[in-house]
């Protein structure tokens, strides 16, 4: 018996050093459990990383803007001096001269002779345009390909990304061809979902016109469509519709 209590006797630093170290356990706990309970409402480090990123795509697009614009004066001095010819647009040094005379080098850049087509431009075209890059020129075709066409120029300031002083910039070198005639929607006879994935529909509108033309019949005008979805569809709708 008395061996058993010289085991459970400790000197005053033994108890010192399991009281130290049984607090530090439970403070250990608490802390584990705090965090658990309540876990942090932001990742810092994906939050942060994402702020660069989108940093520097800023400061990327805007000095791409201002070199843009730099070239498109340049090309302007340049048109002045080439009084009597046709518009220019700029194409960057390096691509081969061309042979069907729609191509002239003049000091250190290469001049386009004639404005590009929206509707036909590959994007290698697009990318002659100054401020446009691959992605810019992959977007526009994306675009153009959900649209069905594009019928007027100012329809690029929907492209994706695409802001006013890049269009700016271009909006003098690119053209729309009169006979061209767009993809339309059959709204009579289109299935749901092929009308839900144009840009211009939205899911209420598209509900709307199957209701109507599964209730009521045909729709057979832009006014009558017009009263089915509402006013604040937009006019531009009206190039890429068919009522057969």
């Amino acid at each position: 018996m008395d061996n058993f209590k010289r085991f459970l006797t400790f000197t005053r630093s033994e108890r010192i050093a399991i009281v130290t170290i049984i607090s530090l356990i439970v403070i250990i706990l608490i802390a584990k459990y705090l965090i658990i309970s309540n876990p942090p409402k932001r990742d810092y480090f994906v939050h942060d990383l994402d702020s660069i990123i989108a940093r520097r795509e800023f400061v990327m697009d805007s000095v791409q803007v201002a070199d843009s614009i730099e070239k498109i004066n340049k090309v302007k001095k340049e048109k002045d001096k080439r009084k009597g010819k046709d518009k220019a647009c700029l194409v960057p040094t390096g691509h081969s001269t061309r042979t069907d005379n729609t191509c002239v080098v003049h000091n250190e850049a290469r001049i386009l002779t004639t404005t590009i087509d929206l509707n036909t431009a590959d994007t290698t075209l697009l990318k002659q345009l100054s401020g446009i890059g691959s992605a810019y020129a992959k977007w526009i075709v994306s675009y153009r390909e959900k649209l069905g066409g594009f019928c007027e120029s100012e329809q690029l300031l929907e492209v994706y990304r695409m802001d006013t002083a890049r269009y700016d910039a271009i909006k003098d070198f690119v053209k729309i061809d009169s006979t061209f005639v767009p993809n339309k929607l059959r709204i009579n006879s289109d299935a749901f979902k092929i009308l839900l994935k144009h840009p211009y529909l939205e899911y209420d509108d598209v509900k709307k016109i199957v209701n109507h033309r599964e209730q009521k019949g045909m729709i057979t005008s832009w006014e009558q469509l017009t009263k089915v979805v509402g006013d604040g569809i937009t006019p531009k709708l009206k190039y890429y519709i068919d009522y057969k």
